[in-house]
């Protein structure tokens, strides 16, 4: 089965691969920005600011590398005051400070994302659109990766990718976290049900 995962849980999530997962990796950092924003455009109450776009993208970048152990974007992440932020693009957004991006800026309503990002997206846009700035930014303070890595009164410290990942794939229950379209979750409870012998059988049928 090329280019699928399968993430088993239980208590304590673990996962088999029978392949890479075929994804899409290292992709243009500020197109990925914009296709948040455009997906903000669409509703009738956008609320997407500098603060929230970055927690967006870092929950995006988390999430992929936990998913495929793979970049979505090609940017690090580094740990700021207010949570984690993406260097790559933190010059082009800045100068909307606290105002609704979309207000003053108009996204392209076409897309370079390949399919299986875009989908990722959607699916992230759908897990957090609903949070506040605030409440993203609460969220990733608690979150090992900007703990460990943030230095009082210090700006542009790595968040490397395997803290990340790790913290991700770990300690993140997967109700909370979000796929790559190419992953298939598998329960825990669903393979200790089968023989040996039907495990792959089984689990392949699953992917089919």
């Amino acid at each position: 089965m090329v280019g699928k995962e399968v993430a088993m849980t239980s208590s304590k999530e673990k996962s088999i691969r029978f392949a890479t997962p075929d994804v899409s990796y290292d992709l243009d950092p500020q197109a990925v920005a914009e296709y948040i924003l455009m997906l903000d455009s669409r509703r009738e109450d956008p609320d997407v600011t500098q603060l929230k776009l970055h927690k967006l993208l870092y929950l995006a970048q988390a999430n992929y590398l936990a998913s495929t152990g793979r970049r979505l974007m090609d940017s690090d992440v580094e740990a700021f005051r207010h949570g984690p932020v993406i260097d790559a693009i933190r010059s082009t957004y800045k100068p909307y400070d606290r105002d609704i991006i979309v207000n003053r800026h108009k996204p392209s309503k076409k897309t370079t994302l390949p399919p299986d990002a875009a989908d990722f997206l959607n699916r992230i846009w759908e897990m957090y659109q609903d949070n506040s700035a605030s409440y993203l930014r609460n969220l990733t303070h608690r979150q090992d990766p900007w703990r460990d890595n943030y230095v009082e009164g210090k700006s542009h410290t790595l968040i490397p990718d395997a803290d990340m990942a790790d913290y991700f794939s770990q300690k993140v229950p997967v109700t909370q976290r979000v796929f790559h379209p190419n992953v298939i979750v598998v329960h825990q409870d669903f393979l200790d049900s089968l023989d040996d012998d039907l495990v792959v059988d089984r689990t392949l049928e699953a992917l089919a």
